[in-house]
């Protein structure tokens, strides 16, 4: 028995130490921040290579100064522009190929566009309506649908998730932000709660869509603030399976706090790449947006008011969004100096270094 008690506290303080070291080894990365250290980042500082696309202007792609998200390959191009009903299709080098799908509300039909997928692989597109995911190959061709209600669409590492809000309302309301995974007939196969907010104020409305990207292997979420909430959420998640595990936070100190004590930055999105990790937040005193940048690999913290400054192509200060099926590249929409009222942007893919 002596011998017997002995060996389990070996083991015990065994698995203790290892335990210790495993805890260690998955301290979380925390990147400072300082709200108040102003410095401008050029986009060549941060991008190995950089393409410009110039997107083909037709009678049927006529783009505006609204677009909400663009996929790419090195194949196909797609832009969701509020301003179109219907999602534009380029290939790789920007000629116009087609837009896809059809107007109204019936079976197959966009009603009111409100975000893409695309599976570029197999040459699948998702668009997400009123009340319903469709889905149409490249072609145009209508395949099948769904009835759903999301708020936002993702193709990465070749799994459809969607994010969905959802308000229940009783003796006390709750707002629960759902991440949901889709199987291959739409359907809803296994379902995570991001977090809920009880007695919501207020939405906090703000233009970021970008809040599950891919990386290298790494599949990234952001639990985006839906309400403005007495305390901030700094963290960016590591998505594995079906289950959420922290991956890094930014902490912006009390620089993120006004003269009472109070808080007043509030986070729109947090995303990286294997060397950078980017942020967007607004600072309520004075209402403005700033995106931030941390270099993991030197150390170096960039904040800067509205955008990164163009050096590239020389299209002044940009606010870059990173490719969700690849955060190792970023996109921008601008319009050069010499083009007309009637041209269509240019599409500006960068690639980041490592």
């Amino acid at each position: 028995m002596h011998i017997g008690r002995i060996f389990i506290t070996a083991v015990c303080l065994l698995t203790g130490l290892v335990a210790c070291q495993n805890g260690k080894e998955k301290e979380l990365l925390t990147i400072p921040m300082d709200v108040q250290d102003v410095q401008e980042l050029t986009l060549s500082t941060i991008t190995r290579e950089s393409r410009s696309i110039h997107l083909e202007l037709t009678d049927q792609s006529l783009l505006s100064d609204m677009i909400r998200r663009v996929l790419y390959s090195e194949d196909y191009i797609v832009v969701f522009d509020r301003k179109n009903k219907l999602p534009i299709l380029f290939d790789g080098n920007g000629k116009f190929l087609r837009t896809i799908g059809s107007i109204g509300q019936g079976p197959g039909e966009i009603a009111s566009l409100s975000d893409i997928a695309a599976d570029f692989d197999r040459e699948l597109l998702y668009v997400l309506t009123t009340g319903k995911i469709l889905c149409y190959n490249f072609q145009g061709e209508f395949l099948k649908e769904t009835s759903f209600r999301p708020r936002y669409l993702y193709f990465v590492d070749g799994n459809l998730l969607s994010i969905a809000e959802n308000f229940r309302k009783g003796e006390e309301k709750i707002n629960e932000c759902m991440l949901y995974f889709m199987d291959d007939g739409l359907q809803v196969k296994d379902s995570l709660l991001l977090h809920s907010i009880r007695d919501p104020r207020m939405a906090w409305i703000h233009p970021y869509t970008d809040f599950v990207t891919h990386s290298e292997g790494n599949t990234y979420q952001y639990y985006f603030e839906l309400n403005p909430e007495p305390f901030l959420r700094d963290t960016l998640y590591t998505l594995k399976g079906n289950k959420l595990y922290p991956d890094l936070r930014i902490d912006y100190g009390t620089t993120g706090l006004n003269a009472k004590g109070e808080r007043e930055l509030y986070l729109c999105n947090i995303y990286r790449s294997s060397r950078y990790v980017f942020s967007a937040y607004v600072l309520a005193h004075n209402n403005t947006h700033w995106l931030s940048c941390y270099d993991l690999k030197t150390g170096e913290r960039y904040a800067m008011e509205n955008g990164f400054t163009d050096d590239i192509n020389g299209s002044g200060i940009v606010r870059i969004r990173p490719l969700t099926t690849n955060s190792e590249q970023y996109y921008y929409i601008y319009y050069p100096e010499d083009s007309h009222e009637e041209d269509n942007p240019v599409l500006c893919i960068g690639t980041l270094k490592q």
